[in-house]
């Protein structure tokens, strides 16, 4: 470490970059050095590097470097402090342990004990623009299961072909399938967690430019700008999917529309979120032109009723009715829901799209 590294840096660049280690950086109690944020002056050129051991950041930017060297820093009150400032260039010196940030002093931590990261050479596997990746992944992830208890399923199958891009997820409740005609360099399927998938969504939410999306060994790899992101992948095999897909056929299907359809579940969910039977059940009666659905609480009970073209005999089941309306707020055309019986799974999609299908199990119906 050098003791008088000294270099300077625009405000803005430096607060926009400092924000996205928030969605990375977090304490570490048995290693707290990993919860630092590792900032490497050469070569008038600022690495900043970030980890959790899952994940890993390294963005680079231009800046005045009058000094090598290196430190690793808390840069959550870093990053408040600058926030606070005027200037437009803020220099950084270090001196006696200490980096000296305009007015303030801040400690660093122990950079011999920060882990070695390297960048590792992508195989390329999709160019795509930031934000439309993300909204991809949106519409997707609701459905995988958010618990850790089951790293198989805790993430989004991403499947990489020649003409088209899938992206899958399921809770063992669900399955939720995604296709779209994006071209890929090669054919590769990979699960991505599902902590990874939330960070991607933040930091690539707003970025309008292309990213490059590929791997190395088990690694994820995505680049974009001067940022290279990387992240473990899951290697349990994932459920098998294609053949659920494939096998499902239908008895009967009722057409609804999306608003109509979105306003009832709205209201149904207050009650059902403490439904006596299941957590957010509610028992949906297709009949005739008309589908009742009813929620009780034991405190409270409601009925809603939504117009409907059937083709098929009438039934009854049970649904979980926030898994349909995560779903269907993502849809701005009809409805169609397809099932057989009380028992059987149900099929979700839009109408005329094959592109975005939603595979829902019934909850235990009771009379």
């Amino acid at each position: 470490m050098e003791e008088n590294m000294k270099f300077s840096i625009e405000r803005e660049k430096l607060i926009s970059i400092l924000s996205e280690y928030n969605n990375i950086l977090r304490d570490n109690p048995i290693k707290p050095v990993i919860a630092g944020l590792k900032i490497v002056a050469k070569d008038n050129l600022v690495t900043f590097i970030g980890t959790n051991l899952e994940v890993e950041l390294i963005k680079k930017i231009e800046a005045v470097v009058d000094v090598p060297g290196e430190i690793v820093i808390k840069h959550a009150l870093l990053l408040e402090y600058i926030k606070l400032l005027d200037e437009q260039t803020i220099q950084f010196t270090l001196d006696k342990g200490f980096i000296n940030v305009h007015q303030a002093e801040f400690s660093i931590l122990d950079n011999e004990s920060y882990p070695s990261i390297n960048e590792l050479e992508i195989q390329p596997l999709l160019k795509i623009e930031g934000s439309p990746f993300v909204q991809l992944l949106d519409k997707t992830k609701f459905a995988a299961s958010q618990s850790t208890d089951n790293i198989q399923i805790n993430c989004v199958r991403v499947v990489f072909k020649m003409d088209e891009l899938n992206l899958v997820s399921t809770d063992s409740y669900r399955l939720l399938f995604l296709k779209e005609a994006i071209p890929c360099l090669e054919n590769r399927e990979i699960s991505v967690p599902m902590e990874t998938v939330n960070i991607l969504c933040k930091l690539l939410k707003d970025y309008p430019n292309e990213i490059t999306v590929g791997y190395q060994n088990d690694t994820l790899i995505i680049t974009w700008n001067d940022s290279y992101f990387s992240s473990k992948t899951i290697a349990l095999q994932y459920p098998d999917f294609k053949t659920i897909l494939r096998i499902s056929s239908f008895e009967k299907s009722m057409e609804f529309n999306v608003t109509e359809l979105k306003s009832a579940l709205k209201k149904v969910m207050t009650v059902a979120k403490t439904s006596l039977d299941a957590k957010f059940g509610a028992k949906f009666t297709f009949s005739g032109k008309t589908l009742v659905i009813n929620a009780f609480s034991g405190k409270a009970k409601i009925n809603q009723k939504v117009n409907m073209i059937k083709n098929g005999e009438d039934f009854k089941a049970s649904l979980n009715c926030k898994f349909l309306a995560e779903y269907i707020d993502n849809l701005s055309k009809n409805v169609i829901i397809s099932g057989t019986n009380s028992s059987s799974m149900f099929e979700v999609k839009e109408i005329n799209n094959d592109n975005y299908i939603y595979i829902l199990m019934p909850l235990a119906f009771r009379e």
